[in-house]
């Protein structure tokens, strides 16, 4: 294919407003989205719930053949385009705007099927943070901690557990419940399931959508309620750099 016209490219890609020190790092991000366009024949949208790095590296390792790039939205919107007008290759401007939120790309020649399925049944149970919504009720059972040396009482009733030191061992006083179902835990609740070793969320990662052959293909419902602040942001620099509105540019497409 012919390269992309330069106006098209001065059009959207306006780094000079961003700092110098960022201007750079922005630049080579661009270069690496588009290089790995050329390179690979499927481009998947995903979103991720729960991510953590240590399973994120796992699994990079499993498509040791592909390569994963997550975070810096705008700036991958930059690289692909979001219309007919900026998009780097043709129908990539589709899979563009759809980026938003807690999402990546993946680069791949693997085909859709071997994707699909494979993410369809990825799923890693993880220890949840602060502020997650708790899946289940957790009660830890009245008794010793085993394994668990007398030298942590301190640390125990400072995480508000009801301990004591009988016959030499440690020991919960009384059923303690950690957390209810639904509920949104709090950093002391998130420690608490973490020390007795209570994986109550899931790291899963769906694919939104794929890019081949000139057109992208949406698989997940959209729901338009949770944009980000972040894509919002974008659609107003948009606006101002392009001199198009970004909302009316949506409708028309």
């Amino acid at each position: 294919k012919s390269p992309m016209p330069k106006s098209k490219r001065v059009k959207i890609v306006h780094l000079t407003k961003v700092k110098k020190k960022g201007r750079s790092k922005g630049d080579v991000l661009i270069d690496e989205v588009r290089d790995n366009v050329d390179e690979y024949s499927h481009i998947y949208l995903f979103t991720t719930e729960n991510m953590r790095n240590a399973a994120f590296k796992d699994l990079r390792t499993k498509f040791s053949d592909s390569k994963f790039m997550i975070g810096r939205n705008k700036l991958m919107m930059v690289a692909l385009g979001v219309d007919s007008d900026t998009e780097f290759r043709t129908g990539l401007g589709a899979l563009g705007k759809k980026i938003s939120g807690d999402c990546g790309l993946l680069f791949t020649d693997r085909d859709v099927k071997q994707v699909t399925g494979f993410f369809d049944e990825f799923k890693v149970s993880q220890f949840a943070r602060a502020g997650a919504t708790a899946t289940k009720k957790v009660v830890l059972p009245a008794g010793p901690l085993e394994g668990l040396p007398v030298s942590m009482e301190p640390q125990f009733r400072k995480l508000t557990l009801p301990v004591r030191i009988t016959k030499g061992k440690l020991s919960l006083i009384k059923d303690t419940t950690v957390c209810d179902a639904g509920e949104v835990l709090s950093q002391t609740q998130c420690q608490i399931l973490e020390r007795f070793g209570h994986k109550t969320v899931t790291f899963r990662i769906k694919i939104a959508g794929f890019y081949t052959n000139e057109k992208y293909t949406q698989l997940l419902k959209e729901d338009k309620s949770k944009k980000s602040k972040e894509n919002m942001i974008f659609e107003s620099k948009f606006t101002a750099d392009t001199g198009t509105d970004y909302k009316e540019m949506e409708i028309q497409n």
